[in-house]
Formats: C-alpha cells, structure tokens, sequence
C-alpha cells in the first residue's frame, strides 16, 4: 500500500537481508570460518490482529508515514486492510520472520 502511494519504507533488513550480504559483511570484518544459517521463524496472525496495523512502523532514523496527513493515513490503513485480506488463508495471515544466524572467528 505504501509503494502505491509513493511512500518508501526502507528496510531495516537491507544490509544483512541475504546470506551473501551477511557472509560479506562479516568477512569485511576480518572474521574467518564464517558460517551464516537461516530458519523461518514466521508464524500466522489471526486477520483481526494483521488488521491492527496502525501505522506504526520501526527504523531508527525515520518515519515517513508521521508526515502524513489523518486523511492520508486512513487512506492507506483501508488500503493495507484490502491488501492483508486479500492474502488471508484460513490459518491467518503469514507473518515472515526469517532469521539469520552467522558466526566466525576473529584471528
């Protein structure tokens, strides 16, 4: 809904986001042995929750939603709502946590 409003939220994610950047930032580092594993610890919300949305959104530098205006923020809570819906199944809405775990040693 915020792409098709011309809204970027960036990812907090962005520089670990794959097991290539993850092994490339910690190499960088001056680690060795690097070992980088993933495990999907997503789970399902019920609709209602995934409803709950209120515009809140995590990054420790910026929010841009905040300069929105009350109109344009109901605008695209109705928008998520028709989005969130429309993936709903019947075991809820798919909540993506997948996780990295990396280790290595500093020699």
């Amino acid at each position: 809904a915020c792409a098709e409003n011309d809204i970027l939220l960036i990812n907090i994610n962005e520089p670990t986001g794959t097991i290539e950047k993850c092994h490339h930032l910690i190499q960088a580092a001056g680690f060795k042995n690097i070992e980088v594993k993933t495990q999907q610890l997503g789970f399902y919300r019920t609709l209602e929750q995934a409803r709950g949305w209120n515009g809140g959104w995590f990054h420790p530098r910026e929010n841009p939603l905040l300069n929105l205006s009350l109109e344009q923020m109901e605008k695209l809570q109705a928008e998520y709502c028709r989005e969130i819906e429309a993936k709903a199944t019947e075991q809820g809405v798919w909540y993506e946590n997948l996780t990295f775990f990396v280790s290595g040693q500093k020699i």
